[in-house]
């Protein structure tokens, strides 16, 4: 075979690789609605750019068992000969030539499912670590999930909202069920009308203690959950310094900004990896939620009773949710505060 680009993707630690020719869009996972005639693998639906999108999760595809939904899954849009799919992911990595070596079907008789092998063309490499290509028209083209596009219809779709949660996100809370619905108005919006939102100001919304805190998202590389990463402690480190993080291959320091940011420190649960001056660094916070877009207009000045040290880092503050969120002039503060002493 000849090396063709390939999206890489992970899933439950396990690296998947589709034909970057049919992506058409990456986006958070939104509020999906269910449909009655939707076959097993497929969760649920979401309009998306006005073409209604069936969402597969490959556990259900594989025949695995299904362990949910997370707020910070991605939603991986492929067109097929005019039948558009989504795919769930835990994370996406990059683009890349792969040349993906057939399997060998004798040696792994009785050790994999033949549905496995139904849908995947073979298996190349990505830093030395396994990537299963998958079989696009294998995937797709399934009379089953064809007939629940075409019988998503807006008036099936009402009210259905609710089997999203009790099937895919039993935990979620009110806020993370706020997010899925802000994403999936977000996705209605035609590709005109989406280049207009992405032109305003888009920001990664995070929880630090109890404060929702906005990132630039144009500095945001990367998002995902500590316990994925392997965290090593750096002897008489500073106390804003958590440890160190293998990132894809690559080892960047993880930093706290509760105490720049006066914040109470806990343990975090979220990495967002950041590049700043052509350095990336690692920053733990509590929850990640979700990218929201605003306008200037939507910017308002810091309450009186912010601090003159906050206010070297913050730059306003947009309504978020039924609070507040702060506004991270997140280049000033890595540069000031961590950049010297992690060069």
């Amino acid at each position: 075979m000849s090396d063709k680009q390939n999206l890489i993707f992970g899933l439950h630690g396990s690296l998947y690789g589709i034909s970057a020719d049919f992506v058409r869009e990456i986006c958070w996972l939104p509020e999906l609605y269910s449909l009655a005639t939707a076959p097993a693998d497929i969760l649920g639906i979401f309009n998306w750019r006005s073409q209604m999108v069936p969402v597969m999760h490959l556990d259900l595809r594989f025949g695995r068992g299904f362990s949910g939904c997370n707020v910070t899954d991605r939603v991986i849009v492929i067109e097929w000969q005019g039948t558009y799919l989504g795919i769930i992911a835990h994370e996406v990595f990059d683009v890349q030539f792969v040349n993906p070596v057939p399997l060998d079907l004798d040696l792994i008789q009785g050790r994999q499912s033949q549905i496995d092998r139904n849908f995947i063309i073979g298996i190349a490499q990505r830093n030395e670590n396994p990537v299963a290509c998958l079989d696009l028209d294998r995937l797709i083209r399934e009379p089953e999930a064809v007939a629940a596009l075409d019988a998503a219809e807006p008036p099936v779709l009402a009210g259905a909202d609710a089997d999203f949660y009790s099937r895919c996100c039993a935990q979620a809370s009110v806020v993370d069920r706020a997010t899925f619905a802000t994403r999936a108005t977000q996705l209605k919006t035609s590709i005109t009308q989406a280049q207009r939102i992405e032109a305003e100001e888009g920001v990664l919304v995070v929880q630090i203690g109890a404060e929702y805190i906005g990132f630039p998202l144009e500095l945001v590389v990367d998002v995902d959950a500590l316990d994925r990463f392997s965290l090593s402690p750096v002897p008489v480190a500073p106390q804003y310094l958590l440890g160190q993080i293998n990132w894809r291959g690559e080892i960047l320091p993880l930093v706290e900004l509760g105490a720049v940011l006066q914040i109470p420190a806990l343990p975090r649960q979220e990495v967002v990896v950041v590049k700043i001056d052509g350095l990336q660094i690692g920053i733990g916070v509590d929850r990640i939620f979700d990218v929201f877009y605003l306008a200037t207009s939507q910017i308002e000045d810091l309450p009186i009773s912010v601090s003159s040290q906050l206010r070297t880092y913050l730059r306003g503050v947009t309504k978020y949710g039924d609070g507040l969120m702060y506004l991270l002039k997140l280049q000033e503060l890595v540069t000031r505060e961590f950049l010297p002493a992690s060069v």
